[in-house]
């Protein structure tokens, strides 16, 4: 079992070296599909561009096939390396010399961010910060930074519309689209925004459709009742099983429908 864990750690600690290595020089595939979109959206000023990944790996990855291409002039590399290692004094020096700390300034400088929820959090917060003030054109990122960062761009991009749920792969929900598109257009700034899927599999039209069209997702509780919460209220001085259920999100949906049905009922007589 030993042994397992130490093969694992090397071959993590080589695949970390060689993603370093290649952040570094840049990875030359200016010939893939990614590279020709996010050219062709600067160059017709499409940026700031939020391209949506759904794993980690694949964001790094896409990542390094931009690294040739600079979207930033000197000033602005100057801007960045500032706010950079400002950021990084909060941290102790051996912190600072982690390589993922000394290794992703290079593809900043160059206009191009990743996110996703592998980086530290001072990372993933000068990234935010680099990519509000448009130090960063173009971000490759994880769909959780679609989630409650106030971050519009003027373009959004899914390299992907299937995505692995933990038990296959599916087609992403309507709700998932309208979290992630929604990042497309800067109130006061875009008059519209920019939403590009790139698709390498046939789709079903009615698919697309549920897809593009549909309503949000359903919010449901993630709240279970089981016995252990039960007597263990019953087990207070002053327990009230009701207590515990009242301000919970189940509880509130069948207040809602149990008002609805009523006046349903109301309007029957």
């Amino acid at each position: 079992m030993l042994l397992f864990r130490e093969r694992k750690q090397i071959k993590k600690k080589r695949d970390i070296e060689k993603w370093q290595k290649a952040l570094l020089e840049g990875n030359p595939s200016e010939d893939s599909d990614i590279f020709k979109l996010v050219k062709m959206l600067i160059q017709r000023q499409y940026d700031p561009v939020i391209l949506f990944s759904f794993s980690k790996r694949e964001c790094e990855f896409l990542a390094l096939q931009m690294a040739k291409m600079d979207l930033n002039d000197d000033q602005e590399k100057t801007n960045i390396e500032t706010i950079f290692w400002c950021a990084m004094d909060l941290l102790s020096d051996d912190d600072k010399k982690l390589p993922q700390v000394s290794n992703i300034l290079p593809l900043l400088k160059r206009g191009i961010g990743v996110h996703h929820s592998g980086l530290l959090p001072i990372l993933k917060e000068v990234i935010e910060i680099l990519f509000q003030e448009g130090l960063i054109k173009c971000l490759f990122a994880t769909e959780t930074f679609s989630i409650g960062l106030n971050m519009p761009a003027k373009t959004v991009v899914f390299t992907n519309v299937r995505k692995f749920d933990g038990d296959k792969f599916r087609w992403i929900t309507s709700g998932e689209y309208i979290q992630m598109s929604g990042r497309a257009g800067r109130r006061g700034i875009d008059q519209r925004g920019i939403c590009i899927l790139m698709i390498d599999e046939k789709m079903e039209p009615s698919t697309a459709k549920m897809m593009l069209k549909g309503s949000a997702d359903c919010l449901n509780s993630a709240f279970h009742l089981s016995y252990n919460m039960l007597l263990n209220q019953l087990r207070c001085e002053d327990g009230d099983p009701e207590k515990l259920l009242r301000p919970h999100f189940t509880s509130f949906k069948l207040i809602v429908l149990f008002l609805i049905l009523r006046n349903k009922q109301r309007n029957w007589k």
